[in-house]
Formats: C-alpha cells, structure tokens, sequence
C-alpha cells in the first residue's frame, strides 16, 4: 500500500510513497488511531521522501486537513522528512505549512535522525526554531507585493 504507518514506542511514522488517494490517506489515520499500539500522545513522523511531486497545492490542503484529523490523538510536534534539493522538499514544506495553521509546530528534515532529535531532544527545539519557521514574504530580498 503506497500509504502505510508504523508505531515504535510513542512515535507513530506515517509513510506517503507512490500514488495514493485521499481516501488511502484518511482510512491510514483512522487504523492508526485504533491500532492496540497506539499510545495517545505520540510524536509524528510523516515520510513524504518517496511521495510522488505532481499534487497540486489544492491536493497537499487535503492532505494536510485529512493529516491534522488525528490531531487531538497525537502531540503537536511534527516532523516531515523529503530528499533535500527537490521539488519533493519544497512539496513537504507546503504540507508542514497547512498542517502547522492549527497549534501543530512542524518542521521539515532531509535527515532522519535529525528529524528524531528535534522531536524528542527538547534541548534540540530551540536551536532550530529559526530553521523551522517560515519567514513572512516581505523578509525575502527583493520581495515585491505587486509587480
């Protein structure tokens, strides 16, 4: 199945691979939930590395609002991982982005055990606040509202 998850100990690692739906998506979180191992609150790790890179921005909001449906199952701390330099990471910033506009603090990594650091090293959260955050538009060089 191209949407799968996994619990180890109070980390529940959701994994988004090939084509899938919204409906794979959402019976994933509710099996989740349900499962016998899950242990409320838990970390979330959400693998998009492998997703595929043509969703719409239209389809990562669906996404994400299907994603943020376990929110009160789980802690409000979210770690996304993507292969760095591509459009998969940009993607899984856009996900981090409308997942984070309900109190879920994200952050997107390249690099699995950093990502595992920065969800369970509370030490490791204040060093990467900056990294984590998205600057407002008027913050980029040369930003111009309108053309």
């Amino acid at each position: 199945m191209p949407v799968h998850f996994k619990i180890q100990a109070n980390l529940i690692e959701f994994t988004l691979a090939g084509e899938f739906t919204l409906d794979d998506l959402e019976k994933v979180c509710r099996k989740a939930v349900l499962n016998p191992a899950f242990n409320s609150p838990m970390k979330v790790l959400i693998d998009t590395s492998k997703a595929p890179t043509d969703s719409s921005s239209r389809t990562i909001r669906k996404q994400a609002d299907v994603l943020r449906s376990i929110k009160s199952h789980v802690s409000a701390k979210w770690a996304i991982l993507a292969r760095q330099g591509s459009l998969n990471f940009g993607q899984a910033r856009m996900l981090a982005a409308q997942i984070g506009r309900e109190d879920i603090e994200t952050c997107v990594f390249a690099d699995r055990p950093q990502a595992y650091r920065w969800l369970f090293d509370a030490d490791t959260a204040d060093k990467t606040q900056d990294r984590c955050a998205f600057p407002p538009l008027s913050e980029f060089k040369g930003w111009q509202p309108y053309p």
